[in-house]
């Protein structure tokens, strides 16, 4: 985990909660988590009072007679606001004097996914508190992620099996804590992890996951591909969550079969697995520029059909890999 968290988690162990936090970027796993952190310190084992703030679902003034309301009983209160940036004239003004001057009953959590500096509100709110960073972890911070899951439920693991099942499901937080919950169950009392263990009897043979589906996709496999990709949308996943790692799957592609010579940006996130990663150069032989092309073309079509009316997920998926794999 990076810096940002583990000072945030060193200073809730110690019980210290700050009437203000700014999480800045978009993993959504990362945003709960922390924010749930947050509330078992701030309510400790009392009543929780939590108010999520939507400004595109609640007036402005709404919003900020929620946060600065107070009774008699001076009751804890938590709440999280989310799109900061939508507070617009007075409202924003009057948000950011609350920001100056917060009331010391309640904690307020402000999630901000934008990074640019050019937006006025990042500006205010980055001058005024030290972001919490809720990006997506590089792999480094990832096995550190694996090695705190594994140490929060009571696993002792060696090396090649914090590596193993950072490849395999180091494509996000949620995903490696999802994997380590399932494992968890299947481990007898005091058993060590190895990475024999996982390939006997982990979550990675017991259901499909994301990599089957990547691997079978990549390798342009009609039968798996529907499959497992069908299997993973009843399961665990829908569409709409699959849409961002698609495009990144063939964007990827794409980048390499137009400029071959150039070698990848090191340090740029893809929410891919390790293991996905390392074979795309075997999978871009098995596409030409015009499939690829029509992958990304289809996955936009679907995008904007899940923002514009109700899609199932089934029918999608089933469509996509028929149109691009049976051309």
């Amino acid at each position: 985990m990076n810096s940002s968290i583990t000072k945030l988690m060193s200073s809730l162990k110690s019980g210290v909660v700050e009437p203000i936090y700014l999480f800045q970027g978009n993993d959504k796993f990362l945003q709960k988590f922390l924010s749930e952190k947050i509330a078992d310190t701030f309510f400790e084992s009392g009543k929780r009072d939590k108010t999520l703030l939507i400004p595109e679902e609640m007036k402005g003034d709404e919003i900020i007679h929620q946060l600065t309301a107070t009774d008699l009983f001076s009751s804890k209160k938590l709440f999280i606001l989310l799109e900061p940036k939508k507070l617009k004239g007075n409202i924003r003004k009057e948000f950011l004097a609350y920001c100056d001057n917060p009331i010391s009953s309640t904690c307020l959590i402000i999630i901000l996914e934008d990074f640019g500096y050019n937006v006025a509100m990042v500006r205010e709110l980055t001058k005024r508190f030290q972001a919490i960073n809720v990006s997506s972890p590089f792999i480094y911070d990832m096995k550190k992620w694996t090695q705190y899951f594994l140490k929060q439920n009571g696993i002792k693991a060696n090396s090649a099996a914090i590596n193993k099942i950072t490849e395999l499901a180091g494509d996000s937080v949620g995903h490696v804590a999802n994997e380590i919950d399932k494992i968890s169950i299947m481990l007898e009392e005091g058993q060590e992890l190895s990475e024999d263990v996982i390939e006997q009897f982990s979550g990675w043979k017991r259901e499909h996951q994301r990599w089957e589906f990547f691997k079978a996709l990549g390798n342009k496999d009609l039968d798996n591909s529907l499959k497992i990709g069908l299997s993973l949308i009843t399961k665990n996943e829908n569409m709409i969550s699959l849409i961002y790692p698609l495009t990144a799957f063939y964007q990827e592609l794409l980048f390499r079969k137009i400029s071959p010579k150039t070698p990848p940006a090191r340090g740029a996130y893809i929410p891919l697995s390790e293991s996905v990663k390392k074979n795309l150069p075997n999978y871009l032989r098995n596409y030409s520029r015009d499939e690829i092309e029509l992958a990304l073309s289809l996955l936009g079509e679907i995008d904007l059909r899940s923002k514009t009316t109700t899609i199932f997920d089934e029918t999608e998926m089933s469509k996509f890999i028929f149109k691009l794999l049976t051309r």
